[in-house]
């Protein structure tokens, strides 16, 4: 899934469940900063304290990514939660365990932990970091977050089964890696699905795209037909009731969903047929401080850089470029700032899902 989902919908979900503005926003910015928490390293302050943060995603979310070690930190544990799931065929049980279903015994684990773990200082971004890797388990269903040909895809059809020739080409251009090597180049991008991208690369984004019906035929030769707007609206219940859990268990009132916002999520899934997040976001945005919805007219801002940001509040710098690791100015502030709270809340998740969680199913990532 893409940002209009783990910023726009996530918010909007959050607001439904009877979290507040400000609560939302946290939840949503934090579900969102998953995505573009793309860089890791060690803080050394002035006064001799220290911090370590670990990213949550590859730059630009790109599937061409081979490094199995940063596959098995982050894409397992913060996009393709492992299924679990042992069906017939021929490849090895452990491989076919760490292919992401939606919705898997795995998954569920992994909200109980969160909810145990609620009332911790950076409770509110475990929610959204949490949020985020469940609602993947739908859109990234039937991929695995490792380099092998599980992943690999023949061709792929639009909903009529007509094959989709402009995907295609597009495939081709996005695994092409050395232009001046003509040869290479066909080979390559006539053998994409022979070179095991991560994830679901060989079918880009179309998993990504709300409103989008289509089919693929899989390495077995299977032809999978996915209707996004539905899987997305099972994603939208599971989160509400993932949401009303999580207020039940810890004491807090929880409120009535009207149907009617459930019918305008769906509505608004099927039609914001824009191909960028980003447009697609700003259509959601209107529509929840236009007061689509009944909870009522809200605004909320999120930005991963610039005046605004975490980035900012923490440590008074705009960019993530400006970081110097040493020498830091450190703020009395900064413990209970939402960027140091994001990335306790990355480095407790994926310990969690890594070190207890998945053990418990006898797959070993960490």
């Amino acid at each position: 899934m893409q940002i209009d989902f783990h910023l726009g919908i996530t918010y909007v979900l959050a607001r439904m469940s009877g979290f507040s503005p400000f609560e939302a926003n946290t939840i949503a910015s934090s579900s969102q900063y998953v995505d573009d928490a793309i860089h890791s390293g060690t803080i050394l302050f002035e006064n001799h304290s220290a911090y370590q943060f670990q990213a949550s995603a590859h730059k630009m979310l790109d599937y061409r990514n081979f490094k199995e070690l940063a596959n098995h930190h982050v894409w397992i544990p913060f996009h393709f939660i492992p299924g679990n799931e042992v069906r017939v065929g021929t490849v090895d049980s452990l491989v076919q365990k760490l292919i992401c279903r939606p919705n898997s015994p795995v998954a569920q684990d992994i909200l109980k932990e969160c909810i145990e773990n609620f009332q911790k200082s950076f409770g509110y971004h475990l929610l959204g970091v949490t949020t985020h890797a469940f609602v993947d388990t739908w859109a990234h269903q039937g991929f695995a977050g490792i380099t092998h040909p599980v992943n690999k895809v023949a061709e792929i059809f639009d909903d009529e089964g007509v094959l989709d020739a402009v995907m295609m080409k597009n495939r081709r251009k996005y695994y092409r890696r050395n232009p001046f090597r003509r040869i290479y180049d066909w080979i390559l991008s006539f053998f994409v699905g022979e070179s095991n991208p991560i994830g679901h690369g060989t079918v880009l984004s179309y998993p990504d795209l709300p409103y989008l019906r289509w089919r693929y035929e899989d390495w077995e030769g299977r032809i999978i037909r996915r209707d996004n707007p539905a899987e997305y609206m099972q994603a939208v219940h599971h989160v509400l009731e993932f949401y009303k859990s999580i207020r039940k268990a810890h004491n807090m009132p929880v409120v009535k969903i009207f149907d009617e916002d459930l019918t305008k999520i769906k509505e608004f899934i099927e039609t914001i047929d824009h191909e960028e997040g980003d447009e697609r976001l700003e259509k959601w945005r209107e529509y929840i401080q236009c007061g689509h919805f009944t909870f009522g007219t809200d605004t909320w801002k999120y930005s991963v850089e610039g005046p605004e940001s975490w980035l900012k509040e923490a440590f008074d710098i705009d960019i993530q470029t400006e970081f110097e690791f040493k020498n830091v100015p450190y703020k009395d502030s900064f413990l209970g700032s939402n960027w140091k709270l994001m990335h306790d809340a990355l480095l407790f998740y994926r310990f969690t899902v890594l070190h207890d969680v998945l053990p418990k199913y006898q797959i070993c990532v960490a």
